[in-house]
């Protein structure tokens, strides 16, 4: 069989073998499926370290999890394995490099180089949820900001857009919008202020990050913003249903392939928004100081 014909993305070209990805087209299937996505976007904040992939495998042997790592990292943290304590398979990658001779100009002369290359082979391993341990208390989580206080987080919110923001009478379902061409974005004046606040995460996910075309593509735009604002909102203790679930679930059940690509830049754009967001709000109390 030869995988080059399959339409498989590069990264899991290069590590992965058929079986396994199937799987993790399977999961993404069954996610999507069972209407597990919201639960699953919630699930993959606490393991913003972790590959797409890898959350997906994750996310389909222990669904409960929220805190892995491997068996020595638990022992270094003064914590001990059950009996009997679920295995949870994920695929990590191992650095190797090797020497190639090639061929250079330098001072119109050929010359022969050598040049180290340097590649990830990747195997299995297994981790542990922190449920499946005992023995010492960790030290004390990042805690969200105060999900009561939206206001504040609407401020910050206009304050860290690139563009103004300004709140408009609109008409109809429309709750919002990001215009390019007069480089603004209007959200509803007669919203409530956690929804003005879940409307102005979508529409500045749709400014920052959004690269389709949308006369195009206009369900993966959606599918993609929505999927960011749903965990930035959830990450700062915002509860939204601003996600639109249906088109996640019409969009896997055309090629859930092609999720996978997707899931891994939302995953890759939500954390970058959270940590322009907590590195903006450094700054501000820095310069309040």
């Amino acid at each position: 069989m030869d995988f080059k014909d399959l339409s498989i993305p590069p990264v899991l070209y290069h590590y992965t073998s058929w079986d396994t990805f199937e799987k993790i087209v399977k999961n993404v299937q069954t996610i999507v499926n069972n209407g597990d996505y919201e639960k699953f976007l919630r699930f993959g904040k606490n393991f913003r370290n972790y590959s797409f992939n890898n959350l997906v495998l994750i996310f389909a042997q222990f669904p409960e999890a929220t805190i892995v790592a491997g068996k020595s990292k638990w022992l270094k943290m003064k914590r001990e394995l059950i009996t009997g304590a679920q295995k949870i398979f994920i695929i990590a990658p191992i650095p190797r490099q090797y020497q190639k001779k090639v061929k250079v100009i330098e001072n119109d002369e050929e010359i022969e180089k050598t040049e180290v290359i340097k590649y990830n082979n990747y195997r299995y391993v297994y981790v542990y949820d922190i449920s499946q341990t005992v023995g010492e208390e960790l030290p004390l989580q990042i805690q969200n900001n105060n999900g009561n206080d939206m206001g504040y987080f609407y401020e910050k919110l206009k304050s860290f857009s690139k563009v103004p923001v300004i709140e408009e009478n609109l008409f109809g379902t429309l709750q919002g919008y990001y215009s390019e061409k007069e480089q603004k974005i209007a959200i509803r004046k007669d919203l409530s202020l956690n929804d003005k606040t879940s409307t102005l995460l979508h529409e500045l996910a749709h400014c920052l990050y959004d690269d389709f075309d949308y006369g195009k593509d206009k369900n993966l735009s959606e599918i993609f913003v929505e999927s960011i604002a749903y965990i930035v909102a959830n990450y700062f203790g915002l509860d939204t249903s601003m996600c639109s679930f249906n088109y996640i679930t019409k969009y896997a059940n055309g090629d859930p392939k092609m999720v996978i690509d997707l899931g891994t830049k939302i995953q890759k754009h939500a954390n970058q928004f959270i940590d322009n967001l907590e590195k903006f709000e450094m700054q501000e109390l820095e310069l309040a100081a």
